[in-house]
């Protein structure tokens, strides 16, 4: 008895570790059509994203884990995003997955910083 009492509080110990590892967030992003020169740790170009009723555009300097970016195409995505644990210093605390394209328009995308 005392053991089964001990596997079922183990267990909801790990269930509740899980679910707060698990804290998802989707969002709709709109990226523009050109990637830009940006500075993170190191030279490199980045995304810009903006989301729904924003005006400026934002750097993105990560990934989106999924999505196939193609210049000359602004898009309009719905993601998800995962806080990470115990991320390293140099990366971000944040994974973005794409779920799905809700929209590619053949444009130039509009107030893009320089």
């Amino acid at each position: 008895m005392k053991k089964a009492l001990l596997l079922l509080t183990m267990f909801f110990v790990v269930i509740a570790c899980e679910n707060n590892n698990l804290q998802e967030n989707e969002k709709t992003l709109y990226v523009a059509s050109k990637k830009v020169d940006c500075m993170g740790l190191f030279s490199q170009e980045c995304l810009m994203v903006k989301e729904k009723n924003q005006q400026n555009w934002e750097y993105f300097y990560d990934s989106i884990v999924g999505f196939t970016y193609l210049e000359g195409f602004e898009y309009e995505i719905l993601v998800s995003e995962k806080r990470i644990e115990n991320s390293p210093q140099d990366a971000s605390s944040i994974e973005t997955t794409l779920i799905k394209v809700i929209s590619r328009t053949e444009k130039t995308s509009k107030n893009l910083p320089n």
